[in-house]
């Protein structure tokens, strides 16, 4: 299998990378990214290590880099998905991506039949919330053998092991545009069979995990995108994500919305024009690249999945969970390493001919569970289960 991927330099695409090379079956990895230095020294350290890594700069047409290629991840960012997806229908390459933020999400649809006439998978949104987070709920979906599916509530929550104090050398846990746009924009939930705008924040609903309660918010995001159309057929009424980020992102986030620097009206500074929330996002992204922020080592992320439907045996609730942990090379965080892997096991299944089918999808329709997990679980994530009947 030969498999590219997109923005393969970056904190994200790194991890795809390092996780496709040393996979049984992967003979190539193609890193495109447009920081060459920082594409060859990924490839110069994975040497040896498996799969044979190449790289390439984005320099003219991206479809001019991807012929021979079985599939391609997009770790670039949802701004390109759309025109990644158009080079790989060109070259005949899977796709898969990390997320579209809702309405990206949306557009990729469009390119459903284009993918379907072509034989082709594209698999929408699979990194971890959305992308794991979708398997969690096909895992529910599958282990309590739902006829009809009525709600899907989703979370991604951070058990924090320490106190924090503002004065802290703060960084993002991720990508600084997502964070902000996520704290600011509208979030579209499914709710009573259609999707509804909410206020970003709001729906704040606690979360009892291992170590302590979460408080969870909506925030926009690809599972209201997804899911509803995956179950459509199976009456499906409701489908609600929630973030729950430790109170030393959550608070400063808060903080930033609240003062005006996460906002998209211009303001003009000594002559120049400029958006606070692309200042804003440029000086968190200067901390990570910095290596600001103080660890909590003591944290635990983890995802769940809670999907009440009707079975054969009556009304059941199944709650699916999956506690992040770090890898066992300790190369990457356990953030980086559960958003980085669902890709590679995704883009791996399709280039081998495994997936469900051919079009554009959501996880859940075009990853079978089993072998998803099978495979996360190899990657020492294994999910905890619970299925209790309803009176």
């Amino acid at each position: 299998m030969r498999i590219a991927v997109i923005g393969g330099a970056g904190a994200m695409g790194q991890v795809t990378v390092t996780d496709l090379v040393e996979s049984p079956g992967v003979d190539q990895v193609l890193i495109v990214d447009p920081d060459a230095e920082r594409a060859d020294a990924l490839a110069d350290s994975l040497a040896g290590r498996g799969a044979r890594v190449v790289t390439a700069m984005p320099t003219g047409p991206l479809a001019e880099l991807l012929h021979g290629i079985d599939a391609t991840v997009n770790a670039s960012g949802h701004a390109h998905n759309i025109s990644v997806m158009q080079a790989c229908l060109e070259v005949g390459s899977h796709y898969t991506d990390l997320g579209g933020l809702y309405h990206v999400a949306v557009a990729q649809y469009a390119f459903h039949e284009q993918f379907e006439a072509a034989g082709l998978t594209a698999t929408l949104s699979m990194g971890s919330a959305p992308g794991l987070t979708n398997m969690l709920a096909a895992r529910a979906v599958e282990l309590a053998a739902l006829d009809t599916v009525e709600s899907i509530e989703l979370v991604d929550a951070t058990v924090p092991g320490r106190t924090y104090h503002p004065s802290e050398s703060y960084a993002p846990p991720y990508a600084a545009v997502t964070l902000i746009e996520e704290y600011t924009a509208p979030a579209p939930q499914f709710i009573d069979g259609a999707i509804q705008l909410m206020a970003a924040g709001s729906g704040a609903r606690s979360y009892d995990f291992p170590g302590g309660a979460v408080e969870c918010v909506y925030t926009i995001h690809s599972e209201p995108a997804t899911l509803p159309r995956s179950y459509s057929d199976r009456g499906i009424q409701r489908v609600e994500w929630r973030l729950g980020l430790a109170p030393a992102d959550h608070v400063r986030l808060l903080s930033f919305v609240a003062s005006g620097l996460a906002s998209n009206d211009p303001i003009a500074i000594e002559g120049v024009t400029v958006r606070p929330a692309d200042v804003l996002a440029a000086v968190l992204g200067r901390q990570v690249r910095g290596g600001a922020g103080t660890a909590d080592s003591g944290a635990v992320e983890w995802f769940r999945a809670i999907v009440r439907g009707q079975s054969s045996t009556g009304s059941t609730e199944i709650v699916c969970d999956v506690k992040v942990v770090d890898p066992p090379s300790g190369e990457f965080s356990g953030g980086a390493w559960v958003t980085g892997v669902p890709p590679s096991i995704a883009a791996q299944v399709m280039a081998s001919g495994q997936a469900i089918r051919t079009g554009v999808h959501g996880p859940e329709l075009a990853i079978p569970v089993s072998t998803f997990f099978a495979e996360l679980g190899r990657r020492g994530m294994v999910p905890v289960d619970r299925i209790t009947a309803l009176s």
